[in-house]
């Protein structure tokens, strides 16, 4: 383990106190505070003619997340607890303090101007989406080609921050909304024992996530999975794979619509390929059994199929680190991943060099 983050882990278990002095809208009576994303750890602090003075204690470096109730959501900044005091203006969404401090609310300001306007096309896309004409559908798809370029450039900000700040932990503010994104050798570089916020707590999901990628990527062996059958029969998905065929392993939900959209692609491919030696296995990320059981007879999988009912918090998830869906893993007839997230096209021409 580095020295840095040794320092880190050091520093991470010395209490201090906070106190953050904050300017919001007049009509905002009160914020909360919460340490680390942790709800149990709300404090509630008044508001007086737009002000409010917010005191407390929580560990050297936990990231202190100040919101309140805005337009049906959430409006909230961040700062880290470094025991220097913290200043807070919701109207200009500005953060200072500390020299790391200044440096991460200059990236928030900077991401806000953005996230003002995506508010306003948010909005614009509700009264669209009442209407039925040509002309609210055209501007729709503006709506969402503008929408998503601001999440790319925000994203590709946050992640510029995050590589230019490894030093200091400022970055843990933003890698939860990044991770999801990245890919896991885009995630071991921001994420490794070479950085100050290697063992923050804001850091844990990710590296749990990361841990599942590294299962689903090419030249892993795969790792087991235990679930139930329709029948609700326990089964493990080393009862088909590693015994000689290439198994694809599907994950899917029947309330996915992009999983049933691609659904009759893998139909094809398996009565295309299956007396060839390729199997399917079923993985939902359903929670009703009787929706998954009927999807599965509605779509025809006539494969093998596994679930524990848990919806995203089903073993899948945790173990190949599966965060969306459709998402697969081919393995070939000793239990080696060859390929990850073949879908359409791409799946027919692995298929197809396969069994050649």
């Amino acid at each position: 383990m580095s020295a840095m983050a040794l320092m880190a882990i050091n520093a991470n278990a010395e209490k201090v106190k906070f106190e953050i002095s904050g300017v919001v809208a007049d009509s905002i009576k009160e914020v909360v505070v919460i340490v680390n994303n942790d709800k149990n750890s709300s404090q509630k602090v008044p508001v007086a003619n737009g002000r409010f003075n917010a005191v407390g204690e929580a560990e050297k470096n936990d990231l202190l997340n100040v919101g309140h109730e805005i337009n049906r959501g959430v409006n909230s900044l961040v700062a880290i607890n470094d025991g220097q005091p913290i200043k807070m203006n919701f109207v200009e969404n500005t953060v200072s303090g500390s020299s790391e401090n200044s440096a991460l609310g200059n990236q928030i300001k900077a991401n806000a101007a953005d996230e003002g306007r995506m508010a306003v096309l948010i909005k614009e896309y509700r009264e669209l989406s009442k209407q039925n004409t040509a002309e609210a559908d055209a501007r729709i798809k503006e709506i969402m080609a503008e929408a998503n370029a601001i999440e790319e450039k925000n994203m590709k900000a946050s992640i510029e921050y995050i590589k230019a700040h490894k030093g200091d932990v400022t970055p843990v503010a933003f890698i939860q909304n990044v991770m999801y994104e990245l890919s896991y050798n885009e995630l071991a570089e921001i994420i490794n024992p070479d950085v100050a916020y290697f063992n923050h707590p804001m850091v844990a999901k990710a590296k749990r996530l990361m841990d599942g990628l590294k299962k689903r990527m090419p030249g892993a062996m795969f790792t087991d999975l235990v679930m139930n059958d329709t029948e609700g029969k326990e089964r493990k998905l080393s009862e088909w794979v590693g015994k000689g065929n290439y198994v694809l392993v599907d994950f899917w939900a029947s309330w996915c619509g992009p999983c049933r959209a691609e659904m009759p692609n893998v139909v094809a491919a398996y009565e295309k390929y299956h007396n060839k030696g390729f199997d399917v296995v079923g993985v939902s990320f359903d929670q009703k059994a009787e929706a998954w059981k009927k999807a599965i007879e509605q779509i025809g999988m006539k494969w093998h199929n596994i679930s524990d009912l848990k919806g995203w918090k089903c073993a899948a998830s945790e173990v190949y680190g599966v965060s969306s869906i459709p998402s697969n893993i081919l393995i070939d007839g000793e239990g080696k991943i060859v390929a990850s997230d073949l879908r359409g096209e791409d799946l027919q021409k692995k298929l197809a060099e396969i069994f050649k």
